[in-house]
């Protein structure tokens, strides 16, 4: 069964927050948070002990973990930035998109143009309340928004990304 959308530019920044979602690994900037902390702690203990060294290690975590913050927030920003922008330049931005599935993949159709992709090349997918997002393997996303969708097209379209071994994300919790 077919049905029909137009992606607005919150349809593609709420797609985009999920694949950055999925996408994230925290742990390299846990690495440099705990080396850097460790390293500025080291070089302190030279010179103080007890509780200023304490208080100076507390401190250095503490700006630490505000720097952490600081450059996850800006890499969330900047990525919206950067699909919206994407969305903006895209030539057949706000005309309607034909989508229609059956056991062999899904099929995304505008006016002039037509992209057919198997249910295998999706690794997972993801959702939230407004926007399904299916996520693939080389790092494309398409965001479809759920406004299109009935309740039971929805669940066809999460048998056959089950059936074709595509899991729900897991995505980081910013």
């Amino acid at each position: 069964m077919p049905a029909r959308y137009t992606l607005t530019e919150q349809d593609v920044i709420a797609g985009n927050d999920m694949w950055r979602r999925h996408q994230m690994n925290i742990w390299p900037l846990a690495a440099v948070m705990a080396f850097s902390w460790l390293l500025i702690s080291a070089y302190f203990a030279r010179t103080f002990s007890g509780l200023a060294l304490a208080s100076i290690s507390a401190g250095i975590f503490a700006v630490n973990l505000a720097l952490a913050a600081l450059a996850l927030w800006h890499g969330k920003r900047k990525s919206r930035r950067m699909a919206a922008a994407t969305f903006r330049a895209a030539p057949d931005k706000g005309r309607e998109v034909k989508v229609t599935w059956n056991a062999e993949g899904i099929e995304f159709s505008q006016r002039k143009a037509s992209r057919r992709q198997s249910w295998r090349e999706i690794s997972s997918f993801a959702e939230s309340e407004e926007t399904f997002v299916m996520l693939g393997r080389k790092g494309m996303f398409n965001p479809i928004p759920k406004r299109a969708f009935s309740a039971d097209d929805l669940q066809q379209i999460k048998d056959h990304l089950g059936k074709a071994g595509a899991r729900k994300a897991k995505l980081f919790f910013y």
